[in-house]
C-alpha cells in the first residue's frame, strides 16, 4: 500500500505544482500588466508636465515681450493725460474722460511732474495761478484748485 500512497501523493503534488504554476504565471502576467500601466502613467504624466512647462515658458516670454512693447504706448498715454492737465482740464474731468480713477490721474501727473519731463505748452495750474494771483491758485469762478480738483462750495 505504501507504493500506492506514494504514487497518489506524487500525482497530488504534481497537480498542486501545476495549479500553483498556473496561478504564478497569471500573477506574473498581471504584475507585468500593472508595471506596463504604471510605466504608461508615469511617462504620460511627465510628458503632460513637460508640455505645460513649455507652454508656461512660452507664455511668460510672450507676456514679457508684450510688457516691453507696451512701455512706449503706456508712456505716450501718460503724456496724453499730462497734456490734458496742461490744457487746464481738472483732474476729476481727466479721470472721467479717460476712465482712470482720480488717484491714478494724480499718480500719473505726480510721476510726470516729478520726472521733470517736458510736457509741451505748460498752461496748466501755473497758468491758472497767473490769471488770478489772489485766488490761491484757482481761477476766479472756475471751481478748480491749483491741482485741478473741483472745489465743492
Amino acid at each position: 500500500m505504501s507504493g500506492r500512497i506514494s504514487t497518489s501523493r506524487a500525482n497530488a503534488v504534481r497537480a498542486a505544482q501545476q495549479a500553483k504554476a498556473a496561478r504564478d504565471a497569471e500573477r506574473l502576467r498581471r504584475e507585468r500588466q500593472v508595471e506596463a500601466a504604471l510605466a504608461d502613467f508615469y511617462e504620460q504624466t511627465g510628458r503632460a508636465e513637460q508640455l505645460r512647462a513649455t507652454a508656461r515658458s512660452r507664455a511668460e516670454k510672450l507676456l514679457a515681450d508684450a510688457e516691453a512693447a507696451a512701455l512706449e504706448p503706456e508712456r505716450l498715454a501718460r503724456e496724453a493725460v499730462a497734456a490734458l492737465a496742461d490744457m487746464g482740464e481738472p483732474r476729476d474731468q481727466i479721470a472721467e474722460l479717460t476712465g482712470l480713477s482720480l488717484p491714478e490721474v494724480r499718480a500719473i501727473l505726480a510721476d510726470i511732474t516729478g520726472a521733470g519731463k517736458p510736457r509741451g505748452d505748460r498752461r496748466g495750474a501755473a497758468a491758472v495761478a497767473a490769471v488770478a494771483p489772489g485766488s490761491g491758485g484757482a481761477a476766479a469762478g472756475s471751481g478748480a484748485t491749483g491741482d485741478g480738483d473741483v472745489v465743492q462750495g
